[in-house]
Parts: C-alpha cells; sequence; structure tokens
C-alpha cells in the first residue's frame, strides 16, 4: 500500500521561495515600462541652487504646515500653496483605517427566542401562517417564535385543490457594508400522508421547505422579493389506496437548502423559512365514493445561519 504524503509545516525558506518569484520577470511583466523614460529636468535657481533642492524645502515646510490638519474622512489629498513666486504642490497621505471586522463579526446564527426577550440580531423574530380551504395550522405564533416548530396540514376532497404554509422570519442589516449574504437553515422535517376513497382518480401530495428573502428601503418603501427558493423533500402522486404513508430526514446545505442575496447597507431583509404542503384530488365521474388526499409535516427549525461576505 502507498504511504500518504503527509503535507509538512512551513518554514522561513517557503518565504523565500515565495518573495523570489515576485522578483521574477514573469510577474513583472506586467509593470508598466520605465526603460524609456525622459531624465528630471536639472534647473537651477540664480543662485546655483538645484531647484529639486529648494523646492523640495518649501515642500517640507509646507507638509509640516498642515500636518496638523484632520479633515473628516481625509485619507489622501493635494494641497497647493505659492510660495515667493513658486507654486508648491504636495500630496498629502494618511493611513486608511477601517472598521475590520471579525470572522465572528460576520458569521450570525438566528434560532428560536425561547426567552422572549424580541431580539432580532439574535432571534426569530415573527411568525406567518396561510392557509387554503382545506387546511389546518398546527402551529401558534409563539409556538413558531419560541420554538422554531412549523406544524400544518393540507387536505382535498375530488376535484379540489388546497394549500398550508407556515415559517419563521428573522430580521437581518449588513453592519461592515455591501456583502453576499449566505443562508443556510437546518431544517427537521416529518411528514404523514393518506389516499384514500375510490383508487381510479389521481391524487397529489407534495411537502416543500423554501427560504424567501424580501428587502425594503428608507421608510419601508421600494419593497423587492431578493429570492425565492423551495426545495420538495417529498411528494407523492397515485391511484393507490394508501394510509399513514409517513417521511423524515433533515434539509440544509447539502440538499440544496442555502441561498445566496445581494445585500446592501441602504435597505432592510426580511428572511422566511417556510415549510408549504399541496395536496389535489382528480375529479371522478358517476361515482359515489370520493377520493381524498391529505398531507401533514411537522419540522423545526433549530438554527437559521447567515454569514456575510463583504464586497
Amino acid at each position: 500500500m502507498k504511504e500518504e504524503n503527509l503535507t509538512i509545516g512551513m518554514d522561513e525558506s517557503d518565504v523565500k521561495v515565495a518573495i523570489e518569484s515576485l522578483n521574477s520577470p514573469v510577474f513583472k511583466s506586467r509593470f508598466v515600462n520605465i526603460s524609456n523614460n525622459a531624465p528630471d529636468p536639472a534647473w537651477s535657481l540664480s543662485e546655483g541652487q538645484p531647484l529639486n533642492e529648494r523646492v523640495r524645502e518649501l515642500s517640507d515646510r509646507f507638509r509640516k504646515d498642515i500636518g496638523g490638519i484632520q479633515p473628516q474622512q481625509l485619507h489622501n489629498g493635494v494641497f497647493q500653496k505659492l510660495e515667493t513666486n513658486t507654486l508648491i504642490t504636495i500630496a498629502q497621505h494618511r493611513p486608511y483605517q477601517p472598521v475590520v471586522p471579525t470572522a465572528s463579526d460576520l458569521f450570525h446564527v438566528y434560532g428560536p427566542d425561547r426567552n422572549n426577550t424580541n431580539e432580532w440580531r439574535r432571534y426569530y423574530r415573527y411568525a406567518w401562517k396561510e392557509k387554503g380551504p382545506h387546511a389546518i395550522i398546527y402551529s401558534t405564533d409563539d409556538q413558531i417564535r419560541r420554538e422554531g416548530k412549523l406544524m400544518c396540514e393540507s387536505y382535498a376532497y375530488s376535484g379540489q385543490s388546497s394549500y398550508a404554509i407556515v415559517g419563521a422570519g428573522l430580521l437581518f442589516s449588513p453592519l461592515f457594508g455591501d456583502a453576499i449574504i449566505s443562508i443556510r437553515p437546518y431544517v427537521q422535517w416529518l411528514t404523514s400522508a393518506s389516499f384514500t376513497g375510490s383508487e381510479s382518480a389521481p391524487a397529489t401530495a407534495i411537502a416543500n421547505l423554501g427560504i424567501y428573502v424580501e428587502s425594503w428601503g428608507q421608510g419601508g418603501k421600494g419593497h423587492y422579493v431578493d429570492r425565492d427558493l423551495w426545495l420538495p423533500v417529498w411528494s407523492q402522486n397515485t391511484q393507490s389506496y394508501l394510509v399513514n404513508t409517513t417521511a423524515g430526514g433533515a434539509a440544509t446545505v447539502t440538499d440544496g437548502l442555502a441561498t445566496e442575496v445581494l445585500a446592501v447597507t441602504q435597505r432592510k431583509y426580511a428572511i422566511f423559512v417556510y415549510a408549504y404542503l399541496e395536496t389535489s384530488a382528480g375529479p371522478q365521474q358517476q361515482k359515489n365514493e370520493t377520493r381524498f388526499v391529505r398531507v401533514d409535516i411537522d419540522a423545526t427549525v433549530p438554527y437559521v445561519v447567515v454569514e456575510e461576505k463583504l464586497i
């Protein structure tokens, strides 16, 4: 058996190799060509002092005069001064000192607000529920916000369709500048479905998990849907008679339950992680027995990761 060649550590010899590589003609070939530059002018004053020395003296004095100036948000600039019939131009540079976030500053984990603190930077802040003509929402607002529980049911009879949706919402706003945000929920789920009545008519039941992102500008205006991604985790289309067909699992990044959105500092963002059910039953002709289909879901969202990638 061939032994694995383990990677060894780096030392100063590796640093030397990297620097020598930068000194190579291959890297330097991208630099501007300076081989044909014209020579600097060799001007002198009437008293014989080289002009460049006199200008340097005046420039150094001028630089000291403006050294105490601290214009707000000014990191670089050009200043000019006319002295003894000489126009002095100097470039002023100050090191840029940005607010540098740590890795943890850009990594956010949201979860159920078990103590009802309403802290929007850490917990789910709102619940939203909607249902069609034949559906039941089992989760209360508190169960959604404080436990991350998403529970609902959809059902339909012959010639009908219905739906149910329930989800937990969180709020986000970039702190350190515009960023691509990666949204990665983790959802544990369990479904149960039944298809009863006549076996001649087809019936369909689908369970989806999704991520919906919208944003708005100042004053709550300018709403925009940034993303609506949904992932079917279970579906069945059948003419058979089936009772209590169950399935379950967990959905996250590897299953496709993740998305990315451009987030800018001028807007606020709402991220909604949801479960969505659909049911449909085909119509029946001249039959006494009615086709019936139902599906329910019991899901939990223990956490949602939102990670910023500054641009």
